[in-house]
């Protein structure tokens, strides 16, 4: 794939999202940090109207997870998003182990600490068993920051942690029956930060440019999301230096990984801006050395068609899906705007310790930056070429998906 030579790798972002700033919950001192640093780029490079857009969102941050016993060296694990914290001297137990969700019987937990393998019981089961904390264990072997929104039922109220499958096997090869919990979280109602640019031309028609910025609290988060946003801005930065027939807008939203607050806000915000979008081109997970690169296309079967000349034509070796994808974008799909989600996988480091800015490759980087470049100066150099619309199934979903506004888990 022969990339043009002015396309940047977006790697000084990265490194400055990742190693400078760090974790960026939405909120907290790192999101602040970060949507300053991305509206000085945006300042830098002339685009305007460069600013950041306020919403509501219930956040939360961590200091302190790990368990101990008297049997093996204390293990670092990862809250379940929105965990309770335990007393400031910890919560010491019983271990109570099940080898799946399925077996998991409220009846027998109260007061214990629950450990279950390959995934979290329905909550009823947990608030009627009581358990005085719960561990997750899965087959990834690092612990894996776990998903679990705001306004679910066990949110703030029980003490919940994920463990790397080999510290799993661990506790039961050395036989650890008690075990003493240590988290401490903080959960609380903030202000998040979309950061949004704008690059005018004459005209009605508009192109979406996004990605996220915001983490979750495991690390500086390289590959979900520093490089996404990295990618976004470079995509403009690259759509800056030649005139186009339709202006950009840029927006880097936050609060993705609680919920999507920060796009749904944004739609509301912009509803009569995106209904004249011809097209959203987003990024969310990218740059893996050893992957394959994936275009999700939410919109009529002709703008695959579209997608898949262009990058035929430019040897940018993606693979295709049509569909309706859970992401920021579903906001954009819910106002009938079609978009393309760039991603990059397998993505094995996504919500952990490790998700570090050395597994990021510049060369992939570049090649899906390229690529988003070509098809929105495509797109804006023919504004009839993307077919309107979405599929009556995928804006249903969309629509479905939204409709109780954020967060929506």
């Amino acid at each position: 794939m022969e990339i043009e030579a002015a396309i940047q790798d977006g790697m000084d972002h990265v490194h400055m999202l990742v190693d400078t700033i760090g974790k960026r919950p939405t909120g907290f001192a790192g999101e602040r940090r970060a949507a300053q640093y991305l509206c000085e780029q945006l300042q830098r490079w002339g685009l305007v109207d460069v600013g950041t857009e306020p919403f509501a969102a219930r956040s939360w941050d961590f200091e302190v997870c790990r368990l101990e016993s008297g049997t093996m060296e204390p293990i670092e694990g990862l809250p379940v998003e929105f965990s309770a914290s335990t007393p400031p001297g910890g919560l010491e137990a019983e271990l109570l182990v099940y080898e799946s969700p399925d077996h998991v019987r409220s009846g027998e937990m109260a007061g214990k600490i629950v450990l279950v393998y390959g995934g979290m019981p329905a909550d009823e089961v947990l608030l009627e068993g009581k358990p005085a904390g719960f561990i997750q264990v899965t087959d990834n072997r690092r612990a894996h920051q776990f998903i679990y929104g705001p306004k679910r039922p066990l949110a703030g109220k029980l003490p919940m942690l994920t463990l790397g499958h080999d510290d799993g096997v661990e506790l039961l090869k050395r036989g650890v029956e008690r075990l003493s919990l240590h988290i401490q979280t903080t959960i609380q109602d903030v202000e998040g930060l979309n950061v949004v640019a704008t690059l005018p031309a004459a005209g009605e028609h508009r192109i979406n440019i996004s990605s996220h910025y915001d983490s979750v609290p495991a690390s500086g988060a390289a590959a979900d999301n520093a490089t996404g946003a990295a990618c976004a801005l470079e995509v403009v930065h690259a759509l800056s230096r030649r005139p186009l027939q339709a202006t950009v807008d840029l927006v880097v939203f936050s609060a993705e990984e609680i919920g999507l607050y920060g796009s749904a806000a944004y739609a509301t915000a912009h509803a009569e801006q995106l209904a004249r979008t011809t097209l959203g081109i987003y990024f969310d997970g990218q740059g893996d050395f050893l992957g394959r690169h994936n275009i999700h296309v939410a919109g009529q079967g002709g703008l695959v068609d579209l997608v898949r000349t262009l990058v035929g034509a430019m040897d940018y070796r993606a693979h295709l899906n049509h569909g309706f994808a859970g992401v920021d974008t579903a906001c954009l799909s819910a106002l009938g705007v079609p978009t393309l989600w760039f991603q990059r996988g397998p993505q094995l480091t996504w919500h952990t310790r490790a998700d570090v800015s050395a597994d990021v490759s510049p060369r992939a980087m570049r090649e899906s930056i390229h690529a988003a470049v070509q098809i929105a100066r495509h797109v804006a150099a023919h504004p009839g070429c993307v077919p309107q619309g979405l599929p009556d199934d995928q804006l249903q979903q969309a629509r479905d998906y939204m409709a109780g506004g954020a967060p929506v888990w």
